[in-house]
């Protein structure tokens, strides 16, 4: 996924959580297209990855208390 893409995604068409083992799993939602929907595509990111950084702070911000 593209900087780009990551930018454009509404944020209700992805779930993030964090696994037991510190892994952040992100679900993309898929939508239907022409009739058919696919399924959902999902991507775990562990530390040291190059996109764990972005989705760690996605995460982070999805928990933080609201004022």
């Amino acid at each position: 996924m593209t900087t780009t893409e990551q930018n454009t995604m509404e944020p209700e068409s992805f779930d993030i959580e964090r696994r037991p083992d510190g892994a952040v799993l992100v679900r993309v939602h898929s939508f239907d297209r022409q009739g058919r929907q696919l399924p959902d595509a999902v991507f775990t990111f562990r530390s040291g990855d190059p996109q764990f950084s972005y989705w760690d702070e996605k995460l982070r911000q999805k928990n933080k208390p609201q004022r």
